[in-house]
């Protein structure tokens, strides 16, 4: 540690340590484990399945009047710029909205 590039986390090495490592040979890294599923693809299909409940309780006229106004509140998707039943409508195959469409697909029959 008497390095005067103290980096405060104990033995930075120095640089003849470098001069005695082997950088020819690739690193092995354990593959015991397989890669975690990301978190953001669990939430998505979540999201898409409680989306699809609310689409099809408006569809049945099911839906509590508290929850539809707090859907139509949400924000545009930012990835794609469609309303909440617009992206339920592309993901579920019923409507692609390119361009959007004004009116979910059961009330513009």
């Amino acid at each position: 540690m008497g390095n005067s590039l103290d980096c405060g986390l104990g033995d930075c090495g120095s640089p003849d340590d470098a001069e005695s490592s082997d950088y020819s040979k690739p690193v092995e890294y354990d593959q015991g484990k397989p890669a975690p599923v990301p978190k953001k693809i669990l939430s998505s299909l979540e999201v898409h399945r409680h989306l699809k409940e609310y689409y099809e309780a408006w569809k049945t006229g099911t839906i509590q009047q508290k929850q539809l106004e707090m859907l139509q509140k949400m924000p545009v998707d930012p990835a794609t710029g469609l309303l909440w039943w617009q992206w339920v409508e592309r993901h579920s195959g019923i409507c692609d909205h390119q361009p959007p469409r004004d009116k979910p697909a059961f009330l513009a029959a």
